[in-house]
């Protein structure tokens, strides 16, 4: 057993360092995501399915059996338990998103004082809510897993016991709740830093990776305990495995790397802040595990390293794991570890004044454009949900679905479920969606035809997406048979201003 006791960088830190920077953060992102006190943004991203899913779990539903899902579920519980107490209002959503930031914004600053001054720190934990946070606003369970693997980071910076390994793996067992691919990587990254660790110090290191794995196996079973006495192992290894490897992983989302799509130079700006996330995070990596491999005879020095070590392997093991599936967001929800490294990485430069001002003008300049981008021209409406700004065309959208609807009525939307939780309506099907490529099975069509059918769903939206448009259905498409029973039961009877289209039952 290995008993290091840090010596910290932070002896000028004040006590009032860290609430007052979780406050900041929390005024900035509360700017972003609310225009009154009582008017959040609608927002939108992956995190809208755990949204729906959260809604079912209100209606007794559970995944798996009932609807689908294919990461594990605890996400899906962590909403629906707000949901339970709160209710499932938008503004819940919102608040959501700026408590996990605030959170994100300490763990990082934590992990960041531990390698560096406080001088450093502070940018830091800044220029990760401004570059990385904000540019999401998406709590899916990335960022949930995420933010339960860099606290078994943090513990294991202040102090390697064996206690203390235990409780860093039953955190990244907890990680496991959310992601299972996330979880796995990183423990694989802590058993090569204790590898690494004790290969360096001539010691056996077996003890402690048995520790870990035992940690990691308590609390991802009692996690996970529930749903496998209710639902079955089988089938939540066939849909969080099984599935996931046959139909989920694959190359990049877009033909950019995964990159949102040009659109032009009025996008430049935020292009050019993908790609620097997209280079910094390989190039960061490389940097530092090579400096920590050459390693340092100095005790101090060769502390650091340590540290840093683990969060370098952490931060790489993440960027590999996601390279099976790559987009952006993926991309940035595994980035703060290459954000932390960076600021690192300057302490050595003999340019280091000179790369802070730097540091802090990109801050500066990222957070005030976020901030005029947050606030145009929203459109406030009354909906189900409670009151949200939102953008005019998803105003058009939800204004025509809202008069038509009645709160609890099943509704079914085809590609995108953004309309449940501000419409309160209910998806009948146990596809959370359908599309063109291979996620979407067969099977799931054909219980969809039949749910539909069952239950006399009113009314479709139908994507654009979805349409032929002249060309044939790509081979991996299973929608043939749902594109003729819409077609046989159903009328279009209005066509909104991005082309979705509402069938309403004959």
């Amino acid at each position: 057993m290995i008993v290091l006791e840090p010596k910290s960088l932070s002896g000028q830190r004040s006590p009032w360092v860290l609430p007052s920077l979780c406050a900041v953060a929390a005024f900035y992102l509360y700017v972003n995501l609310f225009i009154s006190p009582r008017v959040p943004i609608l927002l939108g991203g992956d995190q809208v399915y755990f949204w729906m899913d959260a809604q079912r779990m209100l209606h007794g539903e559970l995944p798996y059996r009932d609807f689908f899902q294919f990461t594990p579920h605890g996400t899906d519980v962590v909403y629906f338990a707000l949901f339970k107490f709160f209710g499932p209002h938008i503004w819940v959503t919102n608040l959501v998103v700026l408590a996990l930031g605030v959170a994100l914004c300490g763990i990082c600053f934590s992990i960041a004082i531990q390698i560096m001054e406080l001088e450093l720190a502070l940018p830091t934990t800044l220029l990760f809510l401004t570059l990385i946070y904000t540019r999401l606003l998406n709590a899916t369970h990335h960022w949930f897993s995420v933010i339960v693997i860099l606290c078994a980071v943090r513990v294991l910076l202040r102090r390697q016991s064996h206690a203390m390994i235990f409780c860093a793996g039953c955190l990244l067992g907890l990680a496991g709740f959310f992601s299972q691919s996330h979880a796995g990587a990183a423990l694989l990254a802590f058993v090569v830093w204790l590898g690494w660790q004790h290969f360096r110090e001539g010691k056996k290191w077996l003890v402690d990776a048995a520790i870990l794995l035992l940690g990691f196996a308590t609390a991802l079973g009692a996690a996970e305990s529930y749903f496998i006495v209710v639902i079955g192992w089988k089938v939540l290894w066939y849909f969080q495995v099984t599935y996931v490897l046959h139909f989920m992983v694959g190359g990049p989302g877009t033909s950019f790397l995964g990159m949102p799509p040009w659109n032009g130079w009025r996008h430049f700006p935020s292009t050019v802040q993908y790609l620097t996330v997209y280079l910094l995070l390989p190039i960061v990596y490389v940097v530092t595990l090579w400096k920590c491999w050459k390693g340092s005879s100095e005790p101090l020095v060769c502390e650091q390293h340590r540290k840093a070590m683990l969060v370098a392997l952490t931060g790489s093991v993440l960027l590999f794991e996601v390279m099976f599936s790559l987009n952006w967001l993926r991309i940035y929800t595994i980035s703060m570890p290459g954000v932390i490294l960076l600021l690192w990485l300057v302490r050595s430069f003999k340019a280091r004044r000179m790369a802070l001002r730097i540091v802090w003008a990109a801050i500066l300049f990222i957070a005030a454009t976020e901030i005029v981008h947050a606030h145009h021209g929203y459109v406030v409406a009354e909906l189900p949900a409670g009151r949200a700004a939102m953008e005019p065309e998803a105003y058009q959208k939800l204004e025509w679905i809202g008069q038509h609807t009645q709160p609890e009525e099943f509704f079914f939307d085809s590609a995108w479920p953004g309309i449940y939780l501000p419409l309160r309506l209910r998806n009948p099907v146990f596809a959370e969606g359908v599309g063109l490529d291979t996620e979407t099975r067969p099977e799931f069509v054909q219980q969809a035809i039949a749910q539909l059918d069952e239950k006399k769903v009113r009314y479709i939206l139908w994507s654009k997406q979805l349409n032929l448009q002249g060309s044939p259905d790509p081979p991996t498409s299973s929608l043939a048979p749902l594109r003729v029973y819409l077609h046989e039961r159903y009328k279009k009877v209005k066509v909104f201003a991005d082309q979705d289209e509402i069938w309403q039952r004959e």
